[in-house]
């Protein structure tokens, strides 16, 4: 599901997105760093495959953000 918003986004609601895309970004990197650690194959693909799907949300979110006027927030 994709979160549709405008430029007309209240600055609460646009806070609330900035805080998931924070979130969504450490998770990634989080994971990112763990797998790099883990010796067993199958919980490092699965710790990957959670990394991978945190990094995908981050990136729709980074992409609603910009659309809303934020690009200058994101790192």
């Amino acid at each position: 599901m994709s979160v549709q918003i405008n430029k007309n986004v209240g600055k609460a609601e646009f806070m609330a997105l900035y805080e998931q895309y924070q979130n969504e970004s450490l998770c990634s990197k989080k994971c990112q760093v763990f797998s790099n650690q883990i010796q067993d194959q199958s919980l490092k693909s699965i710790i990957q495959d959670i990394g991978s799907q945190c990094q995908n949300r981050a990136d729709r979110l980074s992409q609603d953000l910009r659309e809303a006027g934020g690009g200058h927030l994101l790192s």
